[in-house]
């Protein structure tokens, strides 16, 4: 529960709001996935849903799930569900890392939902087989980043250029990055992409279909088909299925302290990781005010 503090900084109304939106993600969390399984063994294929934004907490929950299912014998095959339009690139080479371990000893395919695009198509890029759906989307091979502006370096008794920025600098580094991205999609997929490193440099997304057709995926199916598939190529005729989700999820709790905005996200029940928002789009004014802020 919330910390007495906290609990003790809101109206009634206000706690009832809380309480009925945390019941809201809770319930979410473990509402049943219905899947097809079999009772009858302890072979497991693993569904790790990846859904929304790519960052830093995304990808720490997403390590952790790829290296329990790593050290776990009884899951034969992993199923990435994938549904996000990327994000921060190191966030991305994480799971990426992750993937690339798993896929070393387990078959690892990804399903896409809506869209897995940018750091979310090189996030599954060691993957075995891409499933797509005819309007998925796909691809997005590249960094977008604002172009960089001159700053002169800082007066100070050491490093001045702890916070100036030099320009010529800084668009090496994001070519760096980009050219990490594209280097990496034409090794993994490069047997499979019909088209030169320059037009995959050019950054389009495509959608299911021709992604099938100029290989930047593998397959038209649902995710029941993805799960089919990864089971049918461990030779599996009867498994259990785990679904696992990952980063924040949900609709976040806001509340207000004396200096700034925060956002509750509830991914398990009984845990949450407290955030500072920087941008709410609603008025402040209709965020309960809180002296103090805890896990819960």
């Amino acid at each position: 529960m919330l910390s007495d503090k906290l609990s003790g900084a809101l109206t009634d109304s206000q706690k009832i709001g809380v309480v009925v939106l945390a019941g809201l993600l809770v319930g979410a969390v473990l509402a049943p996935v219905a899947y097809s399984t079999t009772d009858g063994t302890t072979d497991t294929v693993a569904v790790v849903e990846v859904d929304g934004p790519i960052e830093s907490n995304l990808a720490d929950d997403f390590e952790s799930e790829l290296t329990d299912i790593r050290q776990n014998d009884s899951v034969k095959a992993v199923v990435l569900k994938m549904d996000t339009p990327g994000g921060a690139p190191a966030a991305s080479e994480r799971m990426y890392t992750a993937v690339q371990r798993v896929a070393q000893n387990k078959t690892v395919v990804a399903s896409v939902q809506g869209v897995s695009a940018s750091g979310g198509y090189y996030a599954m890029l060691p993957v075995e087989d891409i499933y797509v759906l005819p309007t998925s989307a796909v691809g997005s091979v590249g960094v977008a980043a604002g172009a960089p502006q001159e700053a002169p370096p800082q007066r100070g008794p050491s490093g001045p250029d702890k916070r100036g920025i030099n320009t010529i600098e800084q668009w090496a580094l994001q070519q760096t990055i980009a050219d990490t991205f594209i280097n990496t999609v034409m090794e993994q997929r490069g047997d499979e992409i019909e088209m030169s490193r320059a037009e995959v440099a050019r950054a389009n997304t495509y959608l299911g279909t021709e992604a099938i057709q100029n290989g930047f995926a593998d397959e038209i199916g649902s995710i029941e088909d993805a799960i089919k598939g990864a089971a049918e190529t461990e030779g599996l005729d009867e498994y259990n299925v785990d679904t696992r989700e990952t980063g924040q999820g949900g609709l976040p709790i806001l509340l207000r302290t004396d200096d700034r905005i925060v956002a509750l996200y509830s991914n398990d029940p009984g845990y949450a990781e407290v955030e500072t928002f920087d941008f709410a789009y609603v008025r402040e004014e209709s965020i309960p005010h809180v002296d103090t802020v805890e896990r819960f």
